[in-house]
């Protein structure tokens, strides 16, 4: 008689069929909620990185400027050769050299199969060879009119084979919405720039002088 009374006691501690169902369904509808949050987060993450990235470059750019008067030299003698169009990853190449920068720059939004997914470049802007789409310079306050026409050099980031969404929501948090345009479109206003098939090559401008 002890014995099952024992079994029943047993029986009624556990969970029935109906219970086990219903916790699942709570769990996957908790998860349904949940998992797309943790995506936008994460995503969100990298662009807000990416930003943080390129006014870092700004600020060291700026520094170095400061130190010397002009961009194209290194430790105060001139490397930017006449007839040179422009000094490809001048993070690496100038700016970490000078201890202004303690890593190369990183974009994290860049596509993972490109090789050499960013670049850092100091372009001579005679050359009319920087910005995008089609090399036409930066329109910073989108009216069409191009603020570094009578620069002498631009410095700018080239992140590589970057996503539609990533693309908008890198403008949106540099450029801010009012100089974005809608989604699938080129981008050719602000400091954020870029062509309109995707995934894209992004241009960022840093500064000029």
């Amino acid at each position: 008689m002890n014995r099952v009374n024992r079994a029943a006691r047993t029986y009624r501690s556990g969970f029935t069929l109906i219970e086990m169902i219903g916790v699942l369904a709570v769990i996957a509808i908790l998860a349904s909620m949940l998992i797309p949050r943790v995506f936008e987060a994460i995503n969100s993450a990298r662009v807000n990185s990416t930003a943080v990235a390129c006014e870092t470059i700004k600020t060291a750019a700026a520094d170095h400027f400061g130190k010397y008067g002009q961009f194209d030299l290194l430790n105060g003698t001139t490397i930017f050769q006449p007839g040179t169009a422009n000094i490809a990853n001048y993070d690496v190449n100038i700016l970490m050299p000078e201890n202004l920068l303690d890593k190369p720059f990183f974009a994290q939004i860049a596509g993972a199969d490109t090789n050499g997914n960013s670049i850092i470049q100091l372009v001579r802007a005679s050359s009319g060879n920087y910005g995008g789409p089609g090399g036409t310079g930066y329109s910073l306050d989108g009216t069409g009119t191009i603020a570094t026409t009578n620069a002498t050099f631009v410095l700018e980031a080239i992140i590589r084979h970057v996503s539609q969404a990533d693309a908008k929501d890198l403008n949106d948090r540099i450029d801010g919405t009012a100089l974005g345009t809608p989604a699938g479109t080129p981008d050719n206003r602000g400091r954020v720039e870029y062509a309109g098939t995707f995934p894209t090559d992004v241009y960022v401008y840093l500064t000029h002088r």
